[in-house]
């Protein structure tokens, strides 16, 4: 499975993530994500105001994925998503768990991973810090892959050398105040999405 690249200028991962997630979940291929990927700008741009800060990156893209999912269901595309954190409050062990259920990999379903992930797919955020810096370097939303002995693999749009393409379970903490050296990325659990096509 290849993944869905986004453009070196854009600030739309978080549509890109939804995309590669239903790859796995649907089968869409390129063609199908295109038309989903312009319904979704077209909508967003009914509003200049929020059109704005989504082109500008003035948002967590939290609700703007939201809205995308409806754009989707919309055009007719069986889909359902849960939030299984909206208050952004888990643990560590939480998060890992739900990832877990919502990336299965079952090689007797078939050859392809549509064919394994039983149509089930998981959205997510996370921001990448660098040591005794305050901010994030970046924010970014990819799908998760499948999630293999102690690591989470990605479907991931970027094309950045210093992309992340899977994160270690004790690579990643859920609050700002446990980053430290070593787990330098964050996960907010609120930006956690899981997608089913079995509707």
């Amino acid at each position: 499975m290849e993944a869905l690249f986004q453009g070196k200028l854009d600030n739309f991962c978080a549509l890109y993530a939804v995309l590669n997630a239903m790859q796995r979940t649907h089968g869409i291929n390129h063609w199908e994500a295109r038309k989903l990927f312009h319904a979704g700008l077209v909508s967003f741009s009914q509003d200049t105001e929020h059109w704005e800060k989504i082109v500008c990156c003035r948002t967590d893209y939290i609700s703007e994925v939201q809205s995308f999912f409806h754009v989707i269901q919309g055009k007719g595309t069986p889909l359902e998503y849960t939030q299984p954190f909206p208050d952004g409050k888990a643990s560590i062990d939480d998060v890992l768990k739900v990832i877990k259920d919502w990336s299965p990999v079952n090689k007797e379903k078939g050859v392809t991973l549509y064919d394994q992930s039983e149509g089930k797919g998981v959205v997510l955020q996370f921001k990448r810090y660098l040591p005794f810096r305050g901010a994030p370097l970046i924010s970014h939303w990819t799908a998760v892959k499948e999630y293999v002995g102690n690591e989470i693999r990605f479907i991931d749009s970027s094309l950045e050398k210093t992309a992340t393409y899977a994160l270690p379970e004790n690579g990643f903490c859920t609050e700002e105040k446990e980053i430290k050296q070593g787990r330098l990325f964050l996960i907010n659990p609120a930006t956690i999405y899981l997608i089913d096509s079995n509707v």
